[in-house]
């Protein structure tokens, strides 16, 4: 341990000093020749340059001091942990055999300091992974002295589960494709057992980079001598009126350099929260300089009305210019997808969510759903499809499920526009029956950034007459979201608001609920747009069709279409560009092997086919070998069937 000298180049507080004389004397000329650390002048120059050199420090401080001391935290930052960035995708045979390896563990009795202690090891020793025509074998040994605590079974459900929680697209592993042997063969286990490089260690033992606390600003004001009489001791008590006006005239003119040295030192502590995807932004504001008698320089009333130094959008500008860091960091440009997928939500946030979330999608975007998990599981590109467009989704689950748990259903719309005034609150007002096209002037709601939240929903059911009266329909869920399609009318004669609703395309207004007041419809209106875009189709209502495993009792008589996948979808998005956003992803995100298809059918369709998917996922979750083949036929049929609307993407 020792002191570093510093070299004069290295020395900052000196350059400042000797430019500052320099410069002085440039402008100065033959008006001020007194250059000695006497003279007043090179004194306030000589406080302000250790000020200058103080920031600096702070300025160079660990990045760290500037994220904030929890690290824990980082993530609402941007700062993903070193194991998920530069981890890798489970893709090759080789992947696959040190998963089987570290992953098949069995739970054993161990003894540790004379006391019975229960310990996960692992229990293969060797795995050899081969990969056949889009179809996996695996041939796990198990180690001999380990072949009484443990059955071939358990280590076939293992290895099942396993694969299937890290299955890519249009590639599979039969149960009968999995073999337990006695006999070493394939990769054996020291080779997994090599401890890996781990990256974040780096950070751990790096001392220099711990956070250091950065202390509020301190006026270089009272660092001055006390001869100067602007520091705590002040003016002696005999000191004239002329010498009291000299001082604040002194102190006023060295707060300019206070107020920009405290705004800098507060920009350099709300970093944090500048930078935080959860907190909200920084005022822009500065805090009053504290130095004594501040109040008979500075009128403190004028000051709290003025001192709003940086506006909104010069902060939100800094916060997308730290995003744009990000995204050189993780490769993406979530500025252009906000501006390609128009989100509900607004920029930043929309930014920030896919800062978290993208890395990872990204690096098991060739991840497939879990055979094994009907429901709970999503194909991971569905899940970036439906974050890009607000909100991601990371269950498949029926709308009409989704529905179920309102005790909801879902009219078709044929049968909800023929009667609809059945289902709507639609009523004499005055004795004359209302149309509010004629009586007043509808107004736009203002929108709210809003997500969906369970407990919004029984303020629905009493305020919303198409949830009341369960009348949902088919093409609401497509339309329902847009604010566009709503107004609000005030009532004069009894000043109730009303919330009004027009399909796209039809002339009449429907009264959906009426409110006491403004504030009370424009919440309700953005819960109900909320509800919709949870379970708008745009994010659920397209499929994603693996013909590898359509191939479960034929797959030499489908070999060529083993790398097919097929997505169908609604031919009724709100947004026609929908289909253009589908077809840029799968190009950009899927392996170049696979053969996409693109199916535009009609809503209904859509849930009939919804029915049999369902039924089929459920069928490979419990290897229902006949409900496999029952069901991979019936969507063969749908597909055939459905051939005017395809479209090949690659």
């Amino acid at each position: 341990m020792f002191i570093r000298k510093r070299e004069r180049k290295d020395n900052f507080y000196q350059e400042l000093q000797e430019k500052t004389l320099e410069r002085l004397q440039e402008l100065s000329g033959d008006v001020w020749t007194d250059f000695n650390i006497h003279d007043p002048g090179v004194t306030i120059s000589d406080n302000m340059n250790y000020a200058l050199f103080e920031l600096q420090y702070k300025l160079e401080l660990p990045f760290r001091s500037f994220l904030g001391p929890d690290s824990d935290h980082y993530i609402d930052k941007g700062i993903l942990p070193a194991d998920l960035i530069f981890s890798h995708s489970i893709v090759t045979t080789d992947d696959y055999e040190k998963l089987f390896l570290d992953g098949v563990l069995m739970t054993v009795d161990v003894m540790e300091n004379n006391k019975k202690v229960s310990k996960k090891v692992r229990i293969l020793e060797s795995c050899l992974v081969s990969f056949s025509d889009g179809f996996y074998t695996v041939k796990a040994s198990v180690a001999l002295n380990k072949t009484a605590i443990t059955s071939e079974e358990h280590i076939k459900e293992e290895i099942f589960e396993l694969y299937h929680a890290n299955r890519n697209l249009c590639e599979d592993l039969r149960w009968e494709d999995i073999q337990v042997l006695t006999k070493v063969i394939g990769k054996r286990k020291k080779e997994a057992e090599e401890s890996p490089i781990r990256i974040e260690t780096t950070y751990e033992t790096d001392t220099s980079e711990k956070p250091i606390k950065i202390h509020d600003y301190h006026s270089f004001q009272l660092d001055f001598p006390d001869a100067y009489g602007i520091g705590h001791r002040g003016l002696p008590p005999e000191a004239n009126k002329r010498n009291v006006a000299h001082v604040r005239q002194l102190k006023g003119y060295l707060l300019m350099m206070d107020f920009l040295m405290a705004d800098v030192t507060e920009q350099i502590q709300s970093t944090p929260q500048l930078i935080s995807f959860t907190e909200p932004t920084p005022p822009g504001t500065v805090s009053l300089v504290s130095i004594p008698d501040i109040d008979q320089v500075v009128d403190p009333v004028k000051f709290k009305k003025g001192n709003q130094l940086h506006s909104n959008t010069a902060i939100q500008k800094k916060k997308s210019g730290f995003i744009d860091i990000l995204d050189t960091l993780y490769g993406e440009d979530t500025a252009q997808l906000f501006q390609d997928f128009q989100p509900s939500k607004s920029k930043h946030n929309y930014r920030a969510s896919l800062t978290r979330e993208l890395p990872e999608l990204n690096r098991n975007r060739f991840r497939s759903f879990n055979k094994l998990k009907p429901t709970e599981s999503n194909i991971v590109f569905k899940e970036l499809f439906s974050l890009l467009h607000g909100h991601k989704i990371e269950s498949e689950i029926p709308v009409r499920d989704l529905l179920k748990k309102h005790e909801l259903d879902l009219l078709p719309d044929s049968v909800f526009f023929d009667q609809y005034e059945v289902y709507l609150d639609i009523g004499p007002i005055s004795g004359v029956f209302y149309n509010p096209i004629f009586n007043e002037t509808p107004q736009n709601i203002p929108t709210q950034e809003m997500d969906w939240r369970e407990e919004y929903f029984a303020s629905l059911q009493a305020e919303i007459s198409l949830i009341r009266r369960n009348a949902l329909f088919e093409s609401l869920l497509e339309v329902g979201a847009n604010a566009g399609n709503y107004r609000m009318i005030q009532l004069s004669e009894n000043g109730r608001w009303i919330l009004v609703f027009r399909y796209p395309g039809k002339e009449e207004w429907m009264i959906l609920g009426t409110y006491k007041t403004r504030d009370h419809l424009i919440r309700s209106a953005n819960r109900f747009w909320a509800f919709m875009r949870f379970l708008n189709p745009e994010r659920h209502l397209f499929y994603l069709v693996e013909h590898r495993l359509l191939q479960y009792m034929y797959p030499r008589k489908h070999r060529r279409e083993g790398n097919t996948l097929s997505i169908i979808a609604s031919n009724r998005f709100e947004h026609k560009e929908m289909y253009d956003h589908l077809k840029q992803l799968l190009r950009e995100r899927l392996p170049a092997h696979l053969s996409i298809q693109l199916y535009q059918v009609k809503p209904d369709h859509i849930y009939d086919f919804e029915q049999i998917y369902f039924k089929w996922r459920q069928a490979l979750s419990v290897r229902d070998t006949k409900k496999i083949v029952h069901f991979s036929e019936s969507i063969h049929a749908f597909l055939r069937v459905s051939e005017a609307f395809l479209t090949d993407i690659q």
